[in-house]
């Protein structure tokens, strides 16, 4: 009977289970997976997020700049236009 016992005793996990999340086949599929799914830590992770939060940041300043300059002439064509009228 102690054979089938060792059979259902859990396999303890590395002791560094972070690093060593991609074990076994699971690996061997995941080379093939997207760069998004292959991530082994979580620090990466949070790079890429700050990365893209940085990106959208300047993309948002820029359409704001822009908006305001937009606005700006908009402006000055109409009190032109209201000139012009007098």
């Amino acid at each position: 009977m102690s054979f089938f016992s060792d059979l259902t005793d859990p396999v303890p996990p590395p002791q560094n289970a972070v690093n060593h999340r991609l074990l076994g086949a699971t690996a061997d599929v995941l080379k093939y997976a997207p760069r998004r799914l292959r991530l082994e830590n979580g620090d990466e992770a949070i790079a890429r997020a700050q990365a893209d939060a940085r990106y959208w940041r300047e993309r948002a300043f820029k359409a704001e700049t822009r908006l305001r300059a937009l606005e700006t002439r908009v402006q000055q064509l109409a009190r032109r236009a209201r000139e012009q009228e007098r």
